[in-house]
């Protein structure tokens, strides 16, 4: 697929989801994809209508895409020690996001890098709105719906949640959860309601804009499933 490019750069845009339900009927997804599935097996959906996988996406949608989030950083040695934790605006970025793609070419298929000029490029715009590839890390969810992401960031160990963990007594011993700093929690939450303000109308326009794309995915899930 080749996307047509733009200067203007999209801040939210249509997110790509395969639908993964069905029984040897052709799967069609959002963007206009199509998948066969020859076994059958249906993928349970849940109580929203939705897979577990694209529960966990739409989720960490709601965490990492809300541009009023406050998030934290821990920073961890190789002994899996708590060595800092930093508060994150929003979130936090690879070296290798860009706004726009590494390889264009124009209408005649010659390859260019000219700011200002009509590209074609074979690079799909991702879901948060960039070009490019993030580091690799794995993110979950506890039982409590608390945000953990683990990555390395190419060395140092790493763990972004969407609360702070209590540096002086950092886990439960009985389930191994992360204790909450309260003091911390609550400058956080002073910074996202100040943060909510600040974005006025249009954080409520993206809420509803999310709610609207997990709509579109129960859907097509179930529009797979008849």
């Amino acid at each position: 697929m080749r996307t047509k490019l733009s200067i203007g750069i999209v801040l939210f845009i249509s997110f790509l989801f395969l639908g993964t339900n069905g029984c040897g009927k052709e799967q069609k997804s959002i963007s206009g994809a199509q998948q066969v599935n020859e076994l059958d097996f249906k993928i349970p959906l849940n109580s929203n209508g939705l897979t577990t996988e694209q529960q966990n996406i739409i989720d960490r949608l709601r965490v990492t895409t809300d541009p009023a989030k406050v998030m934290w950083i821990h920073l961890i040695a190789l002994d899996g020690n708590i060595l800092r934790r930093m508060p994150v605006k929003n979130k936090v970025t690879s070296s290798g996001k860009r706004l726009e793609p590494v390889i264009a070419a124009d209408a005649n298929g010659h390859f260019l890098n000219v700011p200002g000029k009509d590209a074609e490029t074979a690079e799909m715009l991702q879901a948060d709105g960039t070009f490019g590839s993030s580091d690799n890390y794995i993110f979950w969810f506890d039982p409590t719906m608390r945000y953990h992401q683990w990555g390395t960031a190419g060395g140092l160990g790493y763990l972004l949640t969407d609360y702070p963990i209590n540096l002086e007594d950092p886990s439960d011993k009985i389930t191994g959860l992360y204790n909450v700093s309260k003091v911390a929690l609550e400058w956080q939450q002073e910074q996202e309601k100040r943060l909510r303000k600040q974005e006025g109308p249009a954080y409520e326009k993206y809420r509803k804009e999310l709610d609207s794309f997990e709509q579109k995915l129960k859907e097509n899930n179930q529009s797979i499933i008849k």
